[in-house]
């Protein structure tokens, strides 16, 4: 087999009310003769596991499959992907998550005009398999680039260069639901982010992913994340104590514990400026917010009490 022309990093645990379609659409790709599916599957059932053998006895080569046994979290699973991917060119495709046909191709065309991370615009979907959703736009920010820093902008289809995280890091194994987050935010200090063309797929929000569901850890770690690379004026105050239980000095990488300051360019000074220009800001914003919250609440308690006494 030849080198593949781009690689997926596709982790995989409690997926098979999803996975039968996923596989079913992967030759549907424009570029499949060109793509190499890393599947990390932690914890197969039988069924499952016959799924993937018949796929790769019909499209031998296209897709390399990790059983990890016993489970892994997220984490050193889109690592684990990440090392056995074959291709430079790399970009996360979920198995819950359905890919427009030239959504590969799409990516790889933005990486040959200069990009060495690539984003995209996506449909928002509440049901696996349609095809019907919210338009999620993010082409608005092409003049934004200071956005990168500060925001998740390379959404749930994100590409970038392997040879990137050399620079960049990997996935921090600290975050559950945040991981992609704290990547993309380093990816951004390295290299330069170019928007694809058209449509990249159908995200899917059932309210059950590790950042979606009731009980994600979303919050926490995004406030975690944003301490980490100073972005003070995003804060949610309520959530920063708490935050600190996550080492935010140190990257997780296995056994291996990195200096977050070897992936952030001059990362003292970096976060001086944040502080002098943002933690104000911040604050105040915070204040202003809860403030405004509280005056809310005892408007609706007043009424309540009102409506009772009568």
């Amino acid at each position: 087999m030849t080198t593949p022309l781009i690689s997926t990093i596709t982790p995989c645990f409690k997926m098979k009310p999803y996975l039968k379609l996923f596989l079913e659409e992967l030759p549907n790709q424009t570029i499949f003769n060109q793509i190499e599916v890393v599947l990390d599957h932690n914890e197969p059932d039988e069924e499952e596991l016959a799924w993937v053998k018949e796929f790769q006895d019909k499209h031998p080569g296209r897709l390399k499959h990790i059983i990890t046994n016993p489970v892994e979290f997220i984490g050193p699973s889109m690592n684990r992907c990440i090392k056995e991917a074959s291709a430079d060119l790399l970009a996360i495709w979920n198995v819950d998550d359905l890919r427009t046909p030239n959504s590969l191709e799409l990516q790889v065309q933005a990486f040959d005009a200069g990009a060495d991370m690539v984003y995209g615009n996506f449909h928002l979907v509440r049901k696996f398999g349609t095809k019907k959703g919210t338009w999620i736009d993010f082409s608005q920010y092409q003049n934004k680039p200071d956005e990168f820093f500060r925001s998740m902008l390379f959404g749930p289809f994100m590409a970038f260069r392997k040879s990137l995280c050399t620079k960049a890091g990997m996935f921090d194994e600290q975050f559950k639901s945040g991981a992609d987050f704290d990547l993309a935010l380093r990816l951004a200090f390295h290299g330069k982010p170019i928007l694809a063309q058209g449509s990249l797929g159908y995200y899917l929000n059932e309210g059950k992913g590790a950042s979606t569901r009731p009980d994600s850890k979303q919050p926490l770690e995004r406030t975690a994340i944003e301490l980490r690379y100073g972005i003070y004026d995003k804060l949610d105050y309520d959530y920063v104590i708490p935050a600190l239980s996550y080492d935010l000095n140190n990257l997780y990488e296995g056994q291996r514990v990195i200096p977050i300051n070897t992936f952030v360019p001059d990362y003292k000074n970096y976060l001086a400026k944040a502080k002098e220009k943002l933690l104000n800001k911040g604050l105040n914003s915070y204040t202003l917010h809860r403030t405004f919250h509280i005056k809310k609440i005892k408007t609706s308690l007043k009424t309540l009490i009102k409506k009772i006494i009568v």
